[in-house]
């Protein structure tokens, strides 16, 4: 991080030294973290850059805080880099909604089937990428086209046609650009130039050409296309009057990049750091409702750092040691923040000794937890706290040497430690060819960019299975338990194999010790439940994909990334696999397969060689019966919190589960509280938002929470995934209580 504040400052530097010797020179920047450097370390730059803004010589481009991946980071992180960055642009920069309507995302490793969405509901409908030109397996057709999210959202996208954004501006840049336009017959392009990645931007060779080849009076060089100096506000104001009459391309769902696929896996604490982070921002926020507190100052420089390290290097995992072991020092030192503030809204809500659980997800809870060495069952309605009450028994268990069984799920192991049988309380089999095989497959070195990316071609080589060392089962309160070590060079995994009484989940609790090179670890399930698509849950619903390999494009998405869970379905019934901290997944010809650890050189020699902790599991379901998974999703990520003497009714909930309650959380500015929601099934439906928390009117917000229109909680309406945010206002006295 400190030599990106010096890079910054040298690169704001040159380019204000060249706009003011360059009439007509545009230089553009998009990330507000990089000026929130500026203004805490160069103040006297920072003038000069905000004088720069005024003239219309620098152009803001984009809201969001970084340059973020949008595979990784949770729907509610994609919200906040939007309202945090565009705060901070417009209370300094003094800029209109008009003036930040483009998504500026150059070099990140793919766009979620969801950011369609998120992008217009934060006041973005412009999106600008290079990164598809550098697929490897196909060609991506269109260059400019409009893109239509999971619930039908649409932007326009641009991507510049050279495919580059450090074009040296040349003539041979521009014909390469011309030649790889589909839709050039619009007669409109962006080339972006300049030396990027910390290069310090356009220098002085860029500029001398291009001057060029405008020429004197704009008039350009015969043979080449007219060039002229333009804010890509400019170029997209002109692009939408150019395709306003339609002809353009609709593409639907993800923009998968060809590419890169390993940043879904390496680096895997900095990864499970980020999903426990998002989780325990959630709590804060949530708490803070119910306490009726308001900690926004605190969260604020909070959320900045976890947006921050969601930047497409940090958070993907292809940064140098130095920024891997600082930023997950930043983890654990934001986490103990989170936990003193969570502790100190919780002992405001404490009265009294008796042990509760507090449950901040949109379904009821009701499953059993471990106090002081003793088992409890707690049950618990969504966002609320109840007491819990001693687990008795009898539970129904079993635990023989090579079986464990609750009733609801019986598993059986083979002496390699693999579950060679699940069968369901129906007597369904759910075990094909083995279920939790823990292999090594090789994972050689790719220049140059080994941390990002995995030889499609590992496949063809059979792995090393892990070899069983020890294996123990027993009973445990409400739960049976089968633990087991395996080995194989550079690597010690040892597994608690859990069945709970009245689950039909079961858990992978894991801690492995790493020390291989080259090496990917892996776990594979070959259900006998299968169809030709795989859903897999991304930011705020899922998104299906395809299980064949029947074309270049299937064969290109040999990894897929996915959050919480994926799962196939037909006829029968489903199989799902989820996780708490891991987003790499093949999912290809009958095989299920969880990317848990890599092991690359470059650029850390280091990356991923450590202890790790993390949980998978495993679900069967029925048919039709994805909401489970989904519900199971949520438990997994999100734990009872345990404490006393906390106990509070519901703060929402939603009468349909298919609608789930994702945040609750007081409004951005003035009184309120913010409730979002979204649709989790893709279908239409409507909902009932229940609600104790205190309002004199309920409005429908955008993600920025601007009014759109009166909420009627009895009858929510959304459509296929679509999310919905209500703002809810307090009476009158509440305002004035809260202002005196």
């Amino acid at each position: 991080m400190r030599e990106t504040r010096r890079k910054a400052a040298r690169t704001y530097t040159r380019a204000l030294n060249t706009i003011e010797r360059r009439p007509g020179y545009v230089y553009g920047t998009s990330q507000p973290q990089q000026l929130a450097w500026m203004k805490q370390h160069q103040p006297a730059l920072y003038e000069r850059i905000k004088a720069a803004a005024a003239s219309g010589r620098l152009e803001l481009q984009g809201s969001f805080w970084v340059e973020p991946d949008t595979n990784l980071p949770s729907g509610e992180a994609l919200v906040r880099q939007a309202v945090v960055g565009r705060r901070f642009l417009q209370e300094e920069f003094g800029l209109s909604d008009e003036q930040l309507r483009i998504c500026w995302l150059p070099d990140t490793f793919g766009y979620s089937g969801n950011l369609p969405q998120i992008l217009r509901g934060a006041g973005m409908d412009r999106f600008m990428t290079i990164k598809l030109a550098w697929n490897k397996a196909t060609v991506f057709p269109h260059r400019t086209f409009r893109w239509h999210g999971i619930d039908g959202s649409a932007v326009l996208v641009h991507m510049p046609p050279e495919g580059d954004y450090n074009s040296r501006g040349a003539a041979d840049n521009i014909l390469t650009a011309l030649k790889q336009y589909p839709e050039r017959a619009l007669g409109r392009a962006l080339l972006v130039y300049g030396s990027g990645d910390g290069g310090g931007g356009p220098g002085e060779i860029h500029l001398e050409l291009l001057e060029r080849e405008i020429g004197p009076e704009g008039q350009g060089i015969r043979g080449l296309p007219r060039i002229e100096f333009s804010t890509a506000r400019d170029f997209f104001d002109e692009l939408e009057r150019l395709t306003d009459t339609g002809g353009l391309h609709e593409h639907t769902g993800e923009l998968y990049l060809e590419t890169h696929q390993g940043t879904y896996t390496t680096q895997g604490a900095i990864k499970r750091h980020n999903r426990t982070i998002e989780r325990m921002l959630h709590e804060v926020e949530a708490l803070t409702v119910a306490a009726d507190g308001d900690t926004r100052g605190e969260l604020e420089p909070i959320w900045r750092e976890v947006l921050l390290h969601q930047f497409h290097d940090i958070l993907p995992g292809s940064s140098i040691e130095r920024v891997g072991r600082e930023a997950r020092e930043t983890y654990v030192r934001l986490e103990g923040e989170l936990d003193a503030l969570g502790d100190g809204l919780l002992g405001a809500l404490s009265e009294g000794a008796q042990p509760t659980a507090v449950n901040l997800t949109s379904f009821p809870r009701d499953e059993h937890v471990r106090v002081d060495g003793a088992w409890h069952r707690a049950v618990v309605e969504p966002y609320a706290a109840a007491v819990i009450e001693p687990a008795d028994g009898p539970f129904g268990l079993t635990a023989l040497p090579s079986s464990i069984s609750n009733g609801l799920v019986e598993l059986r192991f083979d002496d390699a430690g693999v579950i060679t049988s699940l069968i369901d309380r129906a007597g369904a089999e759910h075990a094909a060819e083995g279920l939790n095989r823990l292999v090594l497959h090789r994972d050689p070195y790719q220049w140059p960019f080994d941390a990002w990316d995995i030889d499609p071609r590992y496949t063809a080589r059979r792995p090393r299975q892990l070899r069983l060392a020890s294996a123990e089962t027993r009973l445990d309160g409400p739960t049976v338990v089968r633990e087991q070590r395996l080995t194989a060079p550079g690597v010690e995994a040892q597994q608690r194999i859990v069945l709970e009484a009245g689950s039909e989940l079961v858990r992978f609790e894991t801690r492995v010790d790493w020390r291989a090179t080259h090496r990917m670890l892996r776990a594979e399930f070959r259900p006998t439940r299968w169809a030709d698509e795989v859903a897999c849950d991304i930011q705020f619903g899922h998104i299906q994909r395809t299980t064949t390999e029947r074309n270049a494009v299937e064969r290109a998405q040999f990894e897929v990334v996915a959050h919480k869970w994926i799962a196939v379905e037909d006829e029968r019934g489903g199989f799902a696999l989820l996780n708490d901290g891991k987003y790499g997944h093949r999912a290809k010809n009958g095989l299920l397969s969880l990317n848990l650890l890599r092991a690359p050189t470059f650029p850390d020699k280091t990356a991923d060689r450590g202890l790790h902790e993390f949980t998978y599991a495993i679900r069967p379901f029925a048919a039709g019966a994805l909401g489970e998974v989904i519900r199971e999703g949520y438990r997994l990520n999100n734990p009872l919190r345990i404490t006393r003497g906390v106990a509070f009714e519901s703060l929402a909930s939603s009468s349909n589960p298919d609608v789930v309650v994702e945040t609750v959380k007081r409004a951005e500015s003035d009184a309120g509280t913010v409730v979002r929601l979204y649709e989790s099934r893709g279908r239409a439906t409507t909902t009932t938002l229940a609600t104790r928390i205190p309002h004199g009117r309920a409005t429908l917000v955008d993600l920025l929470e601007r009014p759109l229109g009166p909420a009627e909680l009895e009858r929510l309406e959304l459509g296929p995934f679509e999310i919905a945010t209500v703002l809810l206002e307090p009476p009158t006295q509440a305002v004035e209580e809260r202002r005196a």
